[in-house]
């Protein structure tokens, strides 16, 4: 019974592990496309195009878009 007991234990080790790491890999996938989209923005922002169509473009919240066009406005310019 306890070699049962430990096989059980031993295979839904395996599940959770594995479950735990695909979280991990989609949570790392949302991550890269939120940091792509934020990028993209700030590149779009850059080039002049509205913040509304940015927000579109990106499926950025326009709030965030706003942030990050204030952001990209502080920073000092740098030279080409």
């Amino acid at each position: 019974m306890n070699i049962v007991g430990n096989l059980l234990t031993e295979f839904n080790q395996e599940d959770y592990d594995r479950n735990r790491r695909a979280e991990g890999f989609e949570d790392g996938v949302e991550y890269g496309k939120e940091a792509a989209s934020i990028e993209n923005a700030k590149n779009l922002l850059k080039l002049g195009v509205t913040a509304e169509t940015v927000s579109q473009g990106c499926s950025l919240p326009l709030e965030q878009v706003l942030a990050l066009k204030e952001e990209l406005n502080r920073e000092p310019a740098t030279a080409k």
